[in-house]
């Protein structure tokens, strides 16, 4: 914190406007930061959904998938596959695809049901069964898309996982028609040594969640970026918060 370029831009920006009601409307900070994730992001994900938080750009992530399935009239497909040991927020969507048992879904009776898998084994391991496992899974008929924390499940115990199994779960998303949601929320903006964890992967998600590192902690922020191919199955204006796109 404090750090005086951050320090000054802030000031600066409070000078020119703090705040833009975004819904309908733009403003020149957050063309320039959605042109910025557009270019430093993983190859494909042209689209740029800008929110209020992290657990904010996951529940917009999830809608996206669900809205995509409708839009080609495939409306069946509506339920999640996530991995145990996963966090990705505490609203309700963004809850229901964390672990079941730390995201004590039990105290919860109003919180979607989706499909969970066992975590692969640590980095390194051999992670054949785990694949197997996923694989069962995402041959389901009602599977909307794959959400999983690349490489690293922070709140779940600092937990490495090997990028072999991440580039089998992009072809097996490929393979069975599902789509595939990478949350780097925690993981994004050179956290794991690479810019975003899926490039060590040498993999692109369809949906991609950012936020923490975004605004260095000075404000809450997230961003949700998707590919054409998604964004053209979804709804023109999806709905937002008045604080989305904060301009400070």
């Amino acid at each position: 914190y404090r750090v005086p370029e951050l320090d000054r831009a802030v000031a600066d920006q409070l000078s020119s406007v703090a705040h833009v009601m975004f819904g309908g409307l733009t403003h020149r900070p957050a063309v320039a930061l959605g042109e910025l994730l557009v270019r430093c992001t993983p190859p494909g994900l042209d689209r740029v959904f800008l929110a209020d938080s992290g657990s904010v750009a996951v529940e917009v992530a999830l809608k996206m998938a669900a809205q995509y399935w409708r839009g080609r009239g495939r409306p069946e497909k509506c339920r999640f596959v996530a991995l145990r040991g996963g966090y990705h927020g505490d609203t309700l969507g963004a809850m229901s695809v964390s672990d079941p048992a730390t995201g004590r879904h039990e105290a919860f009776a109003t919180i979607p049901r989706h499909h969970f898998v066992a975590r692969p084994p640590s980095r390194g391991a051999d992670f054949t069964k785990a694949i197997e496992s996923l694989a069962e899974v995402l041959a389901r008929d009602d599977v909307a898309a794959l959400i999983l924390e690349p490489l690293v499940q922070g709140a779940g115990g600092m937990h490495f996982y090997d990028p072999g199994y991440l580039q089998q779960a992009r072809q097996l998303c490929d393979d069975h028609d599902v789509l595939l949601i990478c949350d780097e929320i925690a993981t994004g903006f050179g956290r794991t040594g690479h810019w975003f964890a899926c490039d060590e992967a040498r993999i692109a998600p369809d949906i991609l969640c950012v936020g923490k590192a975004l605004t260095g902690g000075y404000v809450t922020m997230g961003a949700t970026l998707a590919t054409e191919k998604v964004a053209s199955h979804v709804c023109a204006a999806p709905p937002g918060s008045q604080d989305d796109a904060l301009p400070l």
